[in-house]
């Protein structure tokens, strides 16, 4: 058996968003607060300078939409991934809020150039035989353990050398790996975005008129909700574990768990995907995120409940990160795809760069059961909203039914 050659560029960008958000985002959850003490912050300040950088670097992901669009990926995922990588290091180097400031505005500024809204408006551009909503879930396939791998890693970098060391390390490795892996995964020719599309199921239209606008609203409304939540556990999940009651190893065992029960989800996705309705597949994976945000405030503060919930959140958000790819592309079709996702990411990262300060200060003023309980609330709003995303294979079959 033969791997089809058309899946490499998936395979290649899976492993960069690895190191993407391991180094990128997950670092961040074990090493902020390790700097808190040595920089003169609070644990809410730390997250606080992390919140607004998030706000600002967030506002450069609609030019690398518009740039991946008019250029594809090749150039732009490259160049971010050296920009992130030397900025990585530059952390090895700060010595208080403005220099600790400045360097993660960088990086997440280049990070909006190599992380996932880019990877899949890149791949979507490539000619190849293998479906964009297939590359995408082969992408999330990867991505899925980067908290997994850089958790428990980071954690030993941590203790092996000091948090300086440890940032240095990981920018030099995400150099060695990410700026060669995107030159070479992505020098294919690309597609004709202006022609029909060939690749999608044909029950699955497009939206049209004031549908289309309708839709928009309500998936990034819930996009924005839903999204709120990943800053929140990517950087204060150990924190927060803690502070149930359990230890650091204890807290970092659970983190790791959600990594494999993302590829999981990912994995099962990847066999019904063909058929299942991309909006269908969003509202399946905030179902499970609820599951296991219940499952931590009924009985989280027992190993069983804390596992079994990071395994029914993992499973969740790595459909959602599917789901946040393959509905747009569904629902408004290939023209205009990276723009499209950038504006919406950078929607999403403006309205998410509180998160982490909100959710740090909550944890910190009133423990980090109220966070969790705050996060299901939200959750909540986000799966409201999604029961107003418009269904274009209802309003084709009701047009289709039309007598006039």
């Amino acid at each position: 058996m033969t791997l089809n050659r058309d899946y490499l560029p998936a395979l290649g960008l899976g492993i960069t968003q690895i190191m993407g958000y391991g180094v990128l985002y997950y670092a961040y959850a074990v090493l902020l607060p390790k700097m808190a003490d040595p920089l003169g912050l609070t644990l809410s300040g730390i997250f606080g300078v992390l919140s607004l950088a998030l706000f600002f670097g967030g506002l450069m992901s609609p030019v690398a939409g518009i740039l991946t669009d008019r250029f594809g990926g090749r150039f732009v995922m490259t160049g971010g991934a050296l920009i992130a990588g030397l900025a990585t290091t530059t952390l090895a180097l700060v010595e208080g809020r403005t220099s600790l400031f400045l360097s993660i505005l960088v990086i997440e500024a280049a990070a909006m150039f190599v992380l996932y809204p880019v990877a899949f408006a890149a791949v979507a551009r490539l000619e190849l035989s293998v479906s964009p909503q297939r590359s995408i879930t082969v992408i999330t396939l990867f991505g899925g353990v980067a908290s997994t791998i850089f958790w428990p890693l980071t954690l030993a970098l941590h203790n092996a050398v000091d948090w300086r060391s440890a940032w240095l390390i990981l920018g030099i490795a995400y150099l060695v790996i990410c700026v060669p892996l995107h030159w070479l995964s992505l020098g294919r020719p690309e597609r004709d975005t202006s022609a029909p599309k060939q690749d999608t199921n044909a029950d699955w239209p497009e939206l049209i008129g004031t549908e289309r606008r309708r839709g928009m609203l309500w998936m990034v409304t819930s996009f924005l909700f839903s999204g709120y939540l990943m800053g929140a556990i990517m950087t204060l999940w150990v924190t927060n574990v803690q502070d149930l009651g359990h230890t650091a190893a204890m807290a970092a065992l659970a983190g790791a768990v959600i990594g494999p029960f993302k590829t999981v989800g990912r994995f099962l996705e990847l066999l019904i995907s063909r058929n299942l309705y991309p909006l269908v597949t969003y509202m399946l994976a905030l179902g499970l995120i609820l599951a296991g945000f219940l499952t931590i405030l009924a009985v989280g503060f027992t190993v069983p409940g804390i596992i079994l919930a990071a395994a029914l959140y993992g499973m969740g958000d790595g459909i959602k990160t599917i789901a946040r790819g393959t509905l747009p592309l569904t629902l408004f079709g290939h023209k205009g795809y990276g723009a499209r996702l950038g504006w919406i990411n950078s929607a999403s990262m403006a309205a998410n760069a509180s998160a982490p300060f909100a959710f740090a200060y909550l944890t910190q003023e009133f423990g980090g059961w109220i966070s969790f309980a705050a996060m299901t609330a939200i959750l909540g709003a986000a799966i409201l909203f999604a029961f107003f995303i418009p269904d274009a294979r209802k309003i084709q079959r009701s047009l289709s039914n039309d007598p006039a």
